[in-house]
């Protein structure tokens, strides 16, 4: 160390310089940069140690967004599995619905009124049947030698068939509970028992009538048979027109024969079954031929 006065060598222990006595501050410099160098390592460390915090305390915040962000994704895992559930028993719900309404559907044919009142569209069901009584007579009279019932059993399964679903359709959709095409006039509760009443008439009318033609078409080669055996005559009866009923299993017909001549019979069922009948012919009948 040298003097600060003289620029003498002295030693570097010496406050005051042996030459001239001037007071040596160079060792105090060293110390304040040694202090500094001390200070400044020590803020490098705690610089490093702040960076070694920082870097551990991010990772440690990495650690929890990883975890955090994979607890989010398992949540939302598990919510998507949840929705995924259920809606795989709404399906399975709407299939087991859509499964039970095929089976009804398989018995609507049959049970079509009844499936009407129980959906409370009861007076449309009542229009309905009496529309059916009415076609099935209607039928029966246009066509004498059809079966009454397996007519009406027909007309019955394939009306239901169509119209009950489309009707209960349109009440779930518009709230119908009568035909918006019908004047207000059929949303009456009178109307529609009224309706049923005299189509039934009809078809009870329509039945006896479509018997008797039926009795009469069949008596027709009978009453030829009648004549050409029991009394040796050569005619054909052409038609069979019954003129009274007696009772339910007895007629009077006049049959007209190929000659445009008349006679009449009397025609006798058996227990109210007009495939199984007699014809007897008047002896004062035939001797008038």
């Amino acid at each position: 160390m040298y003097c600060t006065q003289c620029g003498k060598r002295i030693n570097k222990e010496s406050h005051f310089c042996p030459f001239c006595g001037a007071e040596q501050r160079q060792r105090n410099t060293d110390e304040s940069k040694d202090i500094e160098e001390t200070k400044v390592g020590a803020s490098e460390e705690n610089t490093e140690d702040e960076s070694s915090s920082s870097v551990a305390e991010d990772g440690q915040n990495s650690v929890e967004g990883s975890t955090q962000i994979k607890n989010e994704t398992n949540s939302v895992g598990k919510e998507t599995e949840n929705i995924s559930g259920e809606k795989a028993n709404g399906k399975t719900k709407s299939s087991d619905k859509e499964e039970k309404n095929r089976n009804w559907d398989s018995w609507r044919s049959l049970l079509g009124p009844i499936y009407y009142f129980q959906e409370g569209l009861w007076k449309k069901g009542l229009l309905v049947l009496s529309a059916v009584l009415l076609a099935s007579s209607i039928l029966i009279s246009l066509f004498p030698q059809l079966s009454v019932l397996w007519t009406f059993l027909i007309v019955y399964a394939t009306t239901f068939e169509y119209t009950s679903s489309k009707d209960i359709e349109r009440k779930k959709q518009d709230n119908e509970t009568m035909w918006k095409e019908l004047p207000s006039l059929f949303n009456k509760d009178t109307v529609a028992i009224v309706a049923i009443v005299v189509s039934v008439l009809v078809l009870i009318i329509s039945s006896e009538n479509a018997g008797k033609s039926q009795l009469e078409e069949n008596a027709e080669p009978v009453v030829t048979e009648v004549l050409q055996d029991n009394y040796g005559l050569d005619y054909t009866c052409n038609d069979v027109n019954i003129t009274e009923e007696y009772d339910n299993n007895n007629y009077r017909a006049a049959a007209t024969l190929d000659d445009n001549s008349v006679i009449h019979v009397n025609i006798e069922t058996y227990s109210g079954d007009r495939g199984n009948f007699n014809v007897q012919i008047p002896y004062e009948e035939a001797y008038l031929l």
